[in-house]
This record gives C-alpha cells, structure tokens and sequence, in this order.
C-alpha cells in the first residue's frame, strides 16, 4: 500500500525554545477526501489557501479579516483553524510529530555516548527523527507498505531533500519503505496546508508546556496524534521505553 506524508515544521520566533516537525500520512483515497472538505471550509469565508502565518497576523488571505475588528477578526481566523484541524481529525489520517527543545538538543549534542552524533541545526534533528517515524509506522503496520514525502516550497527545500537522501543511506532499515521526496506549492495543496496545521498545534501545545511543565499539555497532545516523539525535558534511554513509544531508532546526516 502506497502511503503520502506531508511534512511541515513550527517552531517560536527566534527558534531559541522549541522547534516542531509534523507529518500527516494517508493513502490517496483519504486524501482527496480531506482536501474536498478542506476547500469547501476556505470557500465559506472566501479563502483561497491556508498559511498558519497569515492566519495569525491577519496578513494576506486573512486580511479581510481586519474589516471585522482586532479581536473579531483574530477570532474568525482561529475558529477557521480549529475548523480545519476539526476535519484532520475526523479522517483516517495519521499524524505524527517531533517535539524538540533547543536546550535538550544542546544536551544531546553534549553526550554523543547516549545519544549518537546528532545535527547542529536543531531542525534538521527533529526532520530526520519524524522520517524515521513514518518509517517505523510502515513497517510495524505490515510488509508491503510504503511512503512517498512531500514538504512545500520553501528555501529550505534543497537542504532538506539533501538530508533525505543521505538519511535513507545511512538507515537502510528504513530505505525499502521510505519512497520519493519532493516540492508542492503549499497555495494549491491541502495535504501541504494540512500539514501546516498540525505543526502549528504541536508547537503551541509544546510551547505551552514548556511555560508550564506541570500541566496536562503534553497529555492532551498525545491523545491527538498517532505518535509524538518528545524531546523536551524528557530524554530518557531507549531501554526504559516500550517498543511502540521509544523513538524511532536512527542514524542522522549532518
């Protein structure tokens, strides 16, 4: 079975605290549903794509939003996001996602004993982790299943398709079921602008239990996604996790 990841990170503004790499993973059929009922909820305030950035500074597609008022126009934007995330959830899809805080990935560059040599660049850490994730996923659904990638058109694309190719090389584990990468224009993909979604609520929930540890939001998370990968505070060994929780284990390009 042919399986299609759609790849997005997150990350705050200065990407000093937590950065996010989420995957969204369908077979073809349950994606075409989700992208009709998508466009049908971007037609209803007369949208024309998503964009999480545009939807928090009421920028772009969102700036007819401002005729309304600050708060009226904020508050649009946020219930057309939950509405959307509202349809990601209701669908077969699978979601998947790093979470990674800077100074735990400061940690595990520290002790390369326990952790193996990882990236410098934080991201680059958490996008080869959730590859490694989808990977797994493949394989502990059965044989014969495979996944392709897609991440939008950023500057970064060439970078991260460099790492990809090196990641499979380097995991040969993963390589047979870990297929093609490549570009989408984020304006005309809903499975791209989905992917954009669920970053941005990984992020805010990671961002959130950052500022308070002791609360429930990591649990709320997990309860959201197929699987959430935390790298927060919480680095413990291998050995002192389940098989299905423990990370996906991985050898990482620089």
């Amino acid at each position: 079975m042919l399986y299609h990841a759609y790849l997005d990170d997150s990350a705050d503004r200065d990407r000093k605290r937590v950065v996010v790499s989420a995957a969204i993973v369908g077979r073809q059929d349950e994606w075409a549903t989700v992208s009709r009922s998508w466009l049908t909820r971007l037609a209803e305030d007369g949208i024309e794509y998503f964009k999480s950035s545009q939807c928090d500074g009421l920028d772009k597609q969102f700036q007819k939003f401002r005729a309304l008022g600050k708060e009226e126009g904020k508050r649009k934007a946020a219930q057309l996001r939950a509405d959307l995330d509202a349809i990601i959830h209701g669908s077969r899809l699978m979601a998947l996602g790093v979470t990674l805080s800077v100074p735990a990935h400061r940690a595990m560059m520290s002790d390369p004993q326990r952790f193996g040599p990882v990236p410098s660049v934080p991201y680059r850490l958490a996008f080869q982790q959730v590859i490694a994730e989808c990977g797994k996923a493949m394989q502990n659904m059965g044989r014969g299943n495979v996944v392709t990638f897609a991440h939008d058109d950023t500057s970064e694309f060439e970078v991260l398709y460099r790492l990809y190719k090196d990641f499979k090389k380097r995991n040969l584990r993963y390589a047979g079921v870990l297929a093609d990468f490549v570009r989408v224009d984020d304006k005309t993909s809903p499975p791209a602008q989905a992917a954009d979604v669920a970053a941005y609520i990984i992020s805010q929930f990671a961002n959130n239990y950052v500022s308070d540890p002791n609360g429930d939001n990591l649990r709320r998370l997990r309860g959201r996604m197929h699987k959430i990968v935390n790298w927060l505070d919480d680095l413990q060994p291998y050995a002192k996790m389940s098989r299905e929780d423990a990370p996906a284990r991985a050898v990482y390009a620089p």
